[in-house]
């Protein structure tokens, strides 16, 4: 899910760790038209989204490019937090910077309601790992995450213009218990790390209207969600086909075979 946080037109700055980044308004659309994909009488393959489906898409088993956590500060950050819109949006976190054995870096602020560096420190590292299994290409353009207290029922989003995602530590544990945090975690990061990047190229549109289908029904709600819900049965399907059964696969090939052609030339590493 993506969610435009800020009023048009505003820029906001937060202050991590190398200087200040620049957090900006999540309309990716505005001042864009859609592509609209051919009507079809092929109705979505699966029910709501991926993580919907039986399909180990990444699983952890997958070899990460982790390398260390190093605790930052405990300092102001901006930490967006869709349960209530009158919450601050300056609060106190534990930021950390987790290093990827490829050169790239990401920042985790944790909020400091976990209570202590420790506590937030073991948060962190619930994400480390799996962050280092995303493409290289992501980690490249994700600048942060910020990690809240609670919401077992909060589901994650992203901001793509200022790209970085937000997680819930309550629905993390429960998507871990469903084998699902891999999945959720880059679904977010597709939003926030390369969408901006890609959704506007006249390629991403044409393979979109001559499929003339959609993927899960989730990615039928939009275009954004359509992109994230696409990238991640692309991804498999090219780097990891064998995990999906023979007949899904073929189906999956037949249903979005533009889609799959275009992330090919995404997701060259």
């Amino acid at each position: 899910m993506i969610r435009p946080l800020f009023a048009c037109g505003l820029a906001i700055v937060a202050s991590v760790a190398g200087g200040l980044l620049p957090v900006r308004n999540g309309d990716a659309d505005a001042g864009r038209v859609a592509a609209t994909p051919t009507p079809s009488d092929r109705p979505p393959l699966y029910r709501s989204s991926v993580v919907g489906t039986d399909f180990d898409f990444i699983t952890d088993r997958d070899p990460s490019a982790f390398d260390a956590l190093r605790f930052v500060a405990l300092k102001p950050f901006e930490m967006p937090d869709k349960r209530a819109n009158d919450r601050p949006l300056m609060k106190d976190a534990y930021v950390f910077a987790a290093r990827y054995r490829d050169g790239t870096t990401v920042a985790i602020a944790v909020d400091a309601a976990f209570g202590s560096r420790p506590a937030a420190e073991q948060e962190a590292s619930r994400y480390t790992l799996r962050l280092g299994r995303l493409p290289s290409l992501y980690r490249r353009h994700l600048r942060h995450i910020v990690i809240h207290e609670g919401g077992a029922d909060t589901t994650a989003f992203a901001e793509d213009r200022g790209h970085f995602l937000v997680l819930y530590s309550g629905n993390a544990t429960r998507r871990i218990g469903t084998h699902d945090l891999e999945e959720t975690l880059f679904h977010e990061a597709t939003h926030a790390a390369i969408q901006q990047q890609y959704l506007p190229r006249a390629a991403w549109k044409t393979a979109r209207t001559r499929d003339g289908a959609f993927v899960t029904h989730y990615a039928e709600t939009d275009e954004q969600e359509d992109f994230a819900e696409s990238a991640l049965f692309a991804y498999t399907l090219i780097k990891h086909p064998e995990r999906f059964p023979v007949a899904e696969r073929e189906r999956i090939e037949r249903q979005i075979p533009h889609r799959i052609d275009f992330f090919r030339t995404v997701y060259v590493d």
